[in-house]
């Protein structure tokens, strides 16, 4: 009997560090992979663990961030799944967004028939360096969300506001995309 409750002990303890701790913070070594965007000045880490990514992204700016992921692109960023993340007083506002409309600002997934699909969220904002580490499932079931294969390639939207303005003129940011990138 005793053998077995280390033996749980150890199990728990493994599967605790498998995942990252969803506290705005990136440490070494906390993310199983990452990749560095040089033209956005952008790091991009993820860990799976089980039936959940968790995503961190640490780049310069003073406006909002944001990242999405197509599966695949028909036209623009049409059906892209979007995540921005904004200060809001100090606080953190993670919004989970779809791009219905090539020509126009993404919509709530909530409005689309999605749901909140961000599981933890955390944010810090040094002087201009954002840190963002969110979660959320592999697979939500929902058609407003990409369904995250790992190893399977999509483009990976990345995406800066000049101001920490949720509402700000869709034109005015700098984004990048990222074809086949891959979890």
């Amino acid at each position: 009997m005793k053998k077995g409750f280390v033996l749980l002990i150890v199990l728990f303890m493994a599967a605790a560090m498998a995942q990252p701790s969803v506290d705005g913070v990136i440490n070494d070594g906390e993310y199983d992979s990452s990749y560095t965007h040089e033209d956005s000045g952008s790091v991009i880490s993820w860990t799976i663990a089980g039936d959940t990514i968790y995503i961190g992204l640490s780049t310069e700016n003073d406006g909002w961030v944001g990242l999405g992921l197509l599966q695949e692109k028909v036209e623009k960023k049409q059906g892209a799944d979007q995540y921005l993340f904004v200060m809001d007083g100090g606080s953190l506002t993670a919004l989970d967004m779809t791009q219905v409309d090539p020509k126009d600002s993404p919509a709530m997934d909530d409005e689309q028939g999605g749901s909140q699909s961000i599981l933890e969220s955390a944010a810090t904002l040094d002087g201009e360096v954002w840190t963002v580490e969110f979660s959320r499932k592999l697979d939500t079931g929902e058609a407003t969300d990409m369904l995250i294969t790992p190893g399977e390639t999509f483009t990976l939207l990345l995406a800066k506001g000049k101001e920490m303005d949720k509402e700000e003129e869709h034109r005015k940011n700098r984004r990048w995309e990222l074809e086949d990138f891959a979890f």
